[in-house]
């Protein structure tokens, strides 16, 4: 399978020439896990670039970004448009942070900036209602860096974790749409070096203490063994069925 990672967000311009790029970060993600099978190439969305078709890839993956789903960036219309027709023609749709927030606007829920500030560092998501591509498991450590959050899910999505922060912090619907608030390519380099950039913005206290929860360790590489056994049994359900 050809997956598009739908580059929506770059890294911060004083940390970028110490960390790969969003794309790169999944590559090496997906490069720990035993997944196969699995080839990914990268679309960037926030430069105005889409796929001609929704066939042009077997997937897609929407990456975080700085952007909120209610900017007025000319990629975002076009790019919700594109989510809502890779839907209806079955496409299997991953989306992180960013990608979770716009995937769920787009099809008919609702995201917006959160009034109690922002979420940082390592929560426990607690999961319940696990899809068939996941094992049941009751929660797992996974890194957070929001503001916006999903207030409404779209209808027939089935609402799948929350953190102490974020209500509706993972969601899917049916076998096509897997989408979570938090981070699995994050790590803890990465995340620390944006919470000190962001510091002004995001507060010193609370970049402290969610640098601190950093050392308690997360779990992105069990996350993304789960997105790729995503792709792979869709790709599986649908051969059998041709």
């Amino acid at each position: 399978m050809n997956i598009a990672i739908l580059e929506t967000g770059r890294i911060n311009a004083e940390i970028a020439n110490r960390f790969p790029r969003y794309p790169d970060m999944f590559r090496q993600l997906f490069a720990q896990t035993p997944a196969t099978g699995l080839t990914f190439s990268e679309v960037a969305v926030i430069d105005g670039v889409l796929p001609a078709s929704i066939d042009d890839y077997d997937g897609y993956l929407v990456t975080g970004s700085a952007a909120g789903v209610y900017d007025a960036f000319p990629w975002i219309p076009p790019l919700m448009a594109f989510i809502r027709a890779a839907h209806a023609g079955d496409k299997p749709l991953v989306g992180i942070c960013f990608g979770h927030q716009i995937i769920a606007h787009a099809l008919g829920g609702h995201a917006e900036k959160w009034s109690d500030g922002w979420g940082l560092g390592v929560y426990d998501l607690a999961l319940h209602d696990a899809p068939g591509w996941m094992p049941q498991c009751d929660s797992v450590k996974l890194i957070h860096i929001h503001q916006d959050q999903v207030v409404r899910l779209p209808e027939g999505a089935t609402h799948l974790g929350s953190t102490a922060f974020c209500a509706n912090a993972a969601f899917y619907i049916g076998d096509n749409v897997f989408c979570m608030q938090g981070h699995p390519e994050f790590d803890r380099d990465y995340t620390a070096a944006l919470m000190a950039a962001r510091t002004e913005t995001m507060g010193a206290g609370p970049v402290a203490a969610a640098t601190q929860s950093l050392e308690s360790g997360h779990e992105g590489i069990t996350i993304a063994g789960w997105i790729a056994d995503f792709f792979t049994q869709h790709a599986a359900a649908r051969a059998a069925a041709a």
